[in-house]
């Protein structure tokens, strides 16, 4: 008996020790966003890209719905803004990608271990919580923009730089790095445990639906990790594509800058049902993004919002920028809105306050509508609920022009997308939360910057700076647009670009 509580002690003491290293791991070593699962080359001439990318997902969609993997189960959402009967697989907008129109869908998972964790450790994680695996097209020329952020040697493997379809999860372990941050140390390691856990069941599914059903010769990141490890005196090649589409490490430095009124901002809602807020938020969108329609009381200002945007984004700054607008605020477009940058220095000084002048009469309510609006028209892919009582309901948004520019960078980061906004249950309370664009592109997004810092895109930088800030006051105003409409008080803080 004696020998037999030893043992037990032992292994107690030994399972502390592993989890107690994984948990370190986890949140003192850097993360890469995301998990190269498999690839394969195409030739887009010979192969409908659109299409594969889809049968791809509904695959892995069908593998983990037949099989069990731990639970996991893709989400299936009857609530959503694509007149479908429902949605299981979200299909991104198509995406001009240095020259190449991109595809990609995404497939999302959860389990009843999920509801536990989410039981225990709090339902404002809810809004992270799906996990995900993308299924995206990628050409040459992306791969080789983003080798500008990682500095690779490619020498002698120039050929590896061509198009393919690439199956990736967002990293579990990314997911608790940046949007579980304040958990306690024994919570964030028995999490970062399950982390590990998901991470083998989605690789395990998501492989056994390509190499099973879909007749294609994949090449398979896992088959390549055993090579090298069983063949160490054949050394692995210098350079492997899947290298520049991990995305950049996540640092404790990157986490530290996302503080979780940053990251994860929210409002309470007094003495409210959750799921009541939430409805008000997706009956809001209902609402007005038939306001944004060609011919449309608000179409004038969205193209005004595409064109400025378009043609700032294609400027090089080389030569002065001048262009004249139409004055969105005024029934005949007049006084015109004339802009005269000479420099880039000289646009970082005057566009705080053009973009103010532009924008925040729209966020603030100070409009024609008398309500709080977008500077573009949103909508909810889809919505569901998560959790044994369904406390938290879940909002997945997307604006087709702000989804084609952040997409625009490379569909390898569709799988830390779409924008989530999130309504849960704290008591007798509602909190409405999002989980900001700032650090969504300051985790996910991060080989993007680097690369067009390299490549003195100054201006492209500068404007990747501040493309999230416009989306979080596009969704804060979403937000008090729908409580303004419900008889809310609640507000979310609108952020003028001049007093950043």
């Amino acid at each position: 008996m004696q020998r037999c509580r030893h043992t037990l002690i032992l292994a107690t003491v030994a399972l502390t020790m592993f989890l107690s290293c994984t948990a370190q791991a986890a949140v003192r070593s850097n993360v890469n966003p995301f998990n190269i699962i498999a690839k394969i080359a195409i030739d887009r001439t010979q192969v409908d890209a659109h299409h594969m990318v889809g049968e791809i997902a509904e695959s892995i969609k069908h593998e983990f719905a037949d099989y069990d993997y731990a639970g996991l189960l893709p989400i299936s959402a009857v609530e959503n803004m694509e007149g479908a009967e429902f949605v299981d697989v979200v299909h991104f907008p198509p995406s001009n990608v240095m020259g190449q129109i991109e595809y990609a869908a995404l497939v999302e998972f959860w389990s009843d271990k999920d509801n536990y964790f989410l039981q225990k450790l709090s339902p404002k994680y809810g809004m992270n919580a799906p996990w995900a695996i993308s299924v995206y097209t990628i050409s040459a020329p992306t791969l080789g923009m983003l080798n500008a952020a990682h500095g690779l040697d490619i020498s002698g493997n120039e050929d590896q730089l061509t198009d393919y379809i690439v199956v990736a999860a967002l990293n579990p372990k990314a997911v608790s790095k940046v949007g579980y941050t304040d958990l306690s140390y024994f919570k964030n390691m028995m999490f970062n445990y399950h982390c590990d856990r998901v991470s083998d069941n989605l690789d395990a599914g998501t492989t056994n639906a390509l190499v099973e059903t879909t007749d294609l010769d994949w090449d398979i990141a896992s088959d390549n990790d055993c090579t090298s490890f069983f063949s160490w005196w054949n050394p692995a090649p210098s350079f492997d594509v899947n290298d520049l589409l991990t995305g950049v490490a996540i640092t404790s430095a990157d986490v530290a800058a996302l503080p979780e009124e940053v990251s994860m901002p929210s409002v309470t809602v007094a003495n409210a049902d959750a799921s009541d807020v939430a409805a008000a938020l997706k009956g809001y969108m209902r609402a007005t993004l038939p306001m944004y329609k060609p011919g449309a009381p608000l179409a004038s200002f969205n193209g005004l919002v595409r064109q400025f945007m378009a043609e700032l984004f294609a400027w090089n700054g080389q030569e002065a920028f001048v262009a004249s607008y139409a004055n969105p605020m005024t029934a005949d477009g007049l006084p015109m809105v004339d802009v005269n940058f000479a420099d880039i220095d000289d646009m970082k000084a005057q566009l705080p306050a053009l973009l103010d002048m532009f924008f925040v009469p729209m966020w603030t309510g100070q409009n024609p509508a008398g309500m709080p609006l977008m500077t573009q028209g949103w909508k909810f892919p889809r919505a569901f609920a998560l959790g044994y009582n369904n406390e938290v309901q879940v909002v997945e948004l997307c604006t087709m022009f702000y989804a084609g520019m952040a997409l625009g960078t490379g569909m390898h980061h569709s799988p830390g997308m779409p924008c989530m906004a999130a309504v849960y249950q704290d008591g007798d309370d509602a909190v409405a939360q999002m989980f900001t664009a700032k650090a969504t592109f300051a985790a996910f997004f991060k080989d993007s910057v680097i690369a067009m810092d390299n490549m003195n895109m100054d201006v492209q930088t500068y404007l990747f700076g501040i493309f999230p800030e416009v989306i979080y006051n596009d969704v804060a105003a979403m937000y008090n647009g729908a409580f303004q409409m419900a008889g809310i008080d609640a507000r979310f803080e609108i952020r003028p670009f001049s007093q950043q």
